[in-house]
């Protein structure tokens, strides 16, 4: 089905009160919502999932409480799927992943002004490096480069040569070595930065529009993430490094337990709900995170939670909303209509 038809399907339901219906039906069941970052710039443009508007956050936001959904914290919404406490009906978590400056700068204030909870999943080695993330910044400047293809030297023997941009094989080959390389900085933050204006100056990016001083591609600070209970947003485990080690829970392990540590280092809460990083599990986790005092942990797999009990409370579905998903699909999911969907034509996917 294409996009403009099923928009037009969308619509006509809407239009017919399905939406509204289906709010009614799957009242009981609780949504998960998954965001990241912010756009501070034109980052959204880039990469939609990873950075999303103020302007739309808050239209979906005011959309949420105008339909009458209750947003709850992630305790709480926990609670009710285990059959703990009750649950207000269309019981809403809204989350955040990674642990973005911009998160804080541009939707945090948005929940804080309708005095909504939220949950932040923390990455906790790039808040401990303090440096611009090289993945997501050296993948930017390649995208915002007017080049079709560049030369490079003096860097290192593994990064100078000659690529094409016009292939995406060429790009990915590119932002995997100079990524590498910045990486190797370490909490450097002057190399860093030094580094990613070198490069972006050789693909004909001026500092200018690569805008650093804003920390549009940084993490908060350690004094920024202490202020966050105070705006209703908990801070949570999402690994120390970005990375599920699929098949190995002995690293699973260490990397939640120099996550938890680092995060009460900062004087924070004991964490004790989990995400998995770029939505990356296996069979083992639900033992692994069971052992470690895990008491939940979230997809990236869309759907509506009717209860959560034993290894279910692992695998909680979650819908990752972001600028390629318009307003109407963003109804349609959170009305349940969509999922009905899935479940009718064979579409639905089981986290567990």
């Amino acid at each position: 089905m294409s996009k403009q038809l099923k928009l037009s399907f969308l619509r006509a339901a809407r239009t017919f009160g399905v939406f509204k219906l289906f709010r009614y039906l799957t009242q009981s069941q609780l949504r998960i919502l998954c965001y990241h970052g912010g756009a501070i710039g034109d980052e959204s443009e880039y990469n939609g999932k990873l950075f999303f508007s103020r302007q739309t956050f808050e239209q979906r936001m005011k959309w949420l409480r105008e339909k009458g959904f209750n947003v709850v914290s992630l305790d709480e919404a926990v609670e009710s799927a285990g059959g703990k406490r009750p649950a207000p009906p269309l019981a809403t978590v809204i989350t955040f992943d990674d642990g973005w400056y911009s998160t804080r700068s541009e939707l945090l204030p948005v929940l804080d002004k309708l005095e909504m909870p939220s949950t932040l999943y923390l990455c906790t080695s790039h808040v401990l490096e303090g440096t611009p993330v090289a993945t997501v910044t050296t993948r930017y400047i390649i995208w915002k480069s007017p080049l079709k293809s560049v030369a490079l030297s003096g860097y290192t023997p593994a990064i100078d040569g000659q690529y094409d941009l016009s292939s995406g094989a060429g790009r990915e080959e590119l932002a995997k070595k100079v990524a590498a390389w910045i990486e190797g900085f370490g909490a450097d933050n002057t190399a860093a930065v030094d580094a990613l204006e070198r490069f972006a100056k050789d693909l004909a990016v001026p500092a200018g529009e690569l805008q650093l001083g804003t920390r549009r591609f940084q993490y908060m600070t350690g004094d920024e993430l202490r202020e966050l209970p105070a705006q209703r947003c908990a801070v949570e485990l999402h690994g120390h490094v970005h990375h599920y080690p699929v098949g190995d829970p002995a690293a699973l392990k260490d990397d939640l337990r120099q996550c938890s540590g680092a995060i009460q280092s900062l004087g924070l809460p004991v964490p004790k709900h989990y995400c998995y990083p770029s939505g990356s599990f296996d069979a083992d986790a639900a033992g692994t995170l069971g052992e470690l005092g895990v008491v939940s942990a979230t997809t990236c797999i869309p759907g509506l939670i009717s209860k959560a009990e034993n290894e279910q409370v692992y695998f909680l579905p979650r819908f990752l909303d972001g600028r390629d998903v318009e307003m109407l699909e963003f109804e349609a999911e959170m009305s349940g209509f969509s999922e009905f969907l899935r479940r009718v034509t064979g579409r639905a996917a089981s986290p567990a």
